[in-house]
């Protein structure tokens, strides 16, 4: 009796072992939080990373975020997600990524739960891949439709005085069309609206997978928005109305009231610091700078990032003036991961309307090279046309969202013609002196002349023709057309792209990395090290942030914090039109960049006038 007492305690003692263990199990739950607000990048930008230590806005690049999920999605310890949405900057193709990674992290058998005040067209898209959607009380679902704006400059120049004398080759390469008419050609129209259709669909099909609704009574909700937050849980667009403190207890409730709240999944840990010495502070930041310099001897993949106007010379990654990729700083990357032995593969990821031919052929010919000796993939994202497309083509496989910008084979070339302006306007008169057939070539005084407009056809069908064989080079037999069907500036969605045989595979980052490992024979330990290798600078950047106490009382952490361009120190700077109207302005400022690029080149590789859609 005395031994069965025993083995009965022992078994109850075991039992309660075990529901206490249940129960700190329980207790102990963790769930990643995730606060899209302000900027989506795509590459890392030291500048802006300064910029935000100091106004507290969270700049993180589109693999930082995927990559927190796709992390959390494998660990163990992670019970679910927490995704809060403001206001993020970001575009459909970027959606699609993480739409892709929450999917991945849903199909671990744990749940997403999103919360929003409101949501236009592109966030409840990324909102709809969620398990569960509350929407604040008296929010709106602006799921209006996709809109369009196209600029057309002539009329400005008219009332100025300038005149646009344009060439370009291909019928729909309509880039030159804002200086030189007040409307689209037809060619234009009808390559637009083709792209509108398939960029339509594909945001329609995201609401409609995510939220389990079929297509057409998705359309129909889009067609009777803007939705109240009680229309969008009638329709069962949304799960639940109520405050985010509600929102917030829903959580305890489902995880449990000890849940614990992870803000940020860090691949690597950042270092602990001292506050109360300033010498060790100092000492860690020498220290990760010297990290930063030392060799690295894990295998590795190279990403390299063409990001913004393909211009010659450096790159710029400065806030105030837009990204630009440099042909300089882009070619000494691909030297650097070719000549690195411990990179057995390279990604590209381009996000780039294109510049300027000559650098855009600069690039392709340092990817061309490398790619002789290591594996090239590309992965493009929001746009990658005309140069974009231009410096992708050398990828063994080109990775591309459905909802991607792409093609656009063609080049333009052009001046502008300020005679009446200084003339007519201003009566200040011009002389000209030339020594040379040519040297007049680029004058702003007059257009061309006969043997100078023969030239410059010459030159860009020249320039256009060596786009189009480097496209047969690389694509060869993936065609799935003539390319001259294809080319002429016509524009694509990469669902579309790829049925074209312009792009291999449909696909984000994430998986041309993924690709990139296998074909270079590489298992799971690996890193990917971004080129041009970036100082020790970033790596301050996250010290100083630790230093700052980044994190606020609040577990969850819901806050309209101050946008990058709302800084102080910026505002200054910014004209009225940046806050009034910043796409507008951001077409006005990329069209003076394109004419400066052919006044300086003679031709250019960049896109046609898409319309910002939003």
């Amino acid at each position: 009796m005395k031994t069965k007492r025993l083995m009965g305690g022992r078994v109850w003692l075991a039992a309660g072992w075990v529901i206490l263990l249940a129960s700190q199990a329980m207790a102990e739950k963790t769930v990643l939080r995730l606060r899209l607000s302000g900027p989506v990048m795509e590459a890392p930008d030291q500048a802006a990373g300064m910029l935000a230590l100091f106004s507290k806005e969270e700049m993180r690049t589109l693999r930082e975020w995927v990559g927190d999920i796709r992390r959390a999605a494998a660990d163990r310890d992670i019970s679910g997600l927490a995704l809060i949405i403001e206001e993020p900057e970001i575009n459909l193709a970027q959606v699609e990524e993480l739409v892709q990674a929450i999917q991945a992290f849903k199909a671990r058998g744990k749940p997403v739960y999103c919360y929003l005040d409101y949501a236009d067209n592109v966030s409840y898209a990324l909102a709809a891949a969620a398990s569960h959607i509350t929407i604040a009380e008296n929010g709106e679902l602006a799921i209006v439709g996709l809109h369009g704006e196209m600029m057309f400059f002539k009329g400005l120049l008219d009332k100025l005085g300038l005149e646009a004398d344009m060439m370009q080759c291909g019928a729909y390469k309509g880039a030159a069309e804002p200086f030189t008419r007040t409307e689209p050609s037809p060619e234009v129209v009808e390559n637009i609206n083709w792209l509108l259709d398939g960029l339509y669909e594909r945001w329609i099909g995201l609401i409609a997978e995510g939220r389990k609704l079929p297509v057409e009574e998705v359309k129909k909700l889009v067609d009777a928005a803007p939705l109240s937050a009680e229309q969008a849980l009638k329709y069962k667009l949304v799960d639940e109305v109520s405050s985010f403190p509600t929102f917030k207890q829903m959580l305890h409730k489902e995880f449990g009231r000890d849940l614990k709240v992870v803000k940020r999944y860090e691949e690597s840990s950042v270092p602990e610091v001292d506050t109360s010495n300033p010498f060790a502070f100092l000492s860690q930041l020498f220290g990760l700078l010297q990290e930063a310099a030392s060799p690295e001897e894990k295998p590795a993949i190279g990403l390299i990032y063409i990001e913004g106007t393909i211009m010659v010379g450096p790159s710029d990654d400065s806030p105030l003036g837009g990204s630009s990729a440099g042909s300089s700083t882009i070619r000494s990357a691909f030297e650097q991961a070719r000549q690195d032995d411990q990179i057995r593969a390279v990604v590209v990821r381009v996000d780039s309307p294109g510049g300027s031919a000559l650098a855009s052929d600069i690039i392709w010919e340092a990817a061309t090279r490398c790619g002789l000796e290591k594996p090239v993939i590309v992965s493009m994202g929001a746009v990658a046309g005309s140069g974009g497309y231009y410096v992708s083509i050398p990828g063994d496989v080109i990775f591309a969202d459905p909802s991607t910008i792409t093609g656009s084979i063609g080049v333009v070339g052009g001046k502008l013609i300020w005679k009446q302006l200084m003339e007519g306007k201003l009566g200040i008169t011009t002389a000209e002196f030339s020594r040379g057939r040519h040297a007049g070539l680029m004058s702003m005084n007059r257009k061309w002349n006969e043997a100078e407009r023969a030239w410059m056809t010459d030159y860009l069908n020249r320039v256009y023709d060596q786009f189009k064989d480097r496209v047969k080079k690389s694509r060869g037999q993936r065609l799935k057309k003539d390319l001259q069907e294809i080319a002429g500036g016509r524009v694509y969605t990469g669902a579309q792209a790829v049925e074209l045989g312009l792009v291999d595979r449909l696909g984000g980052l994430s998986d041309a990395l993924d690709f990139a490992a296998t074909r270079a024979g590489l298992g799971k330990d690996y890193e990917v090290r971004t080129l041009p290798k970036p100082s020790g600078f970033a790596a301050v950047l996250k010290l100083l942030k630790s230093f700052m106490g980044e994190e606020g009382e609040d577990e969850f952490e819901i806050e309209a914090q101050a946008r990058l361009d709302e800084f102080t120190l910026l505002r200054a700077a910014r004209p009225v039109l940046r806050e009034l109207a910043p796409a507008q302005l951001k077409h006005m400022l990329q069209a003076l960049r394109n004419l400066t690029i052919l006044q300086r080149e003679h031709v250019g590789c960049f896109m046609p006038l898409v319309p910002q859609v939003r």
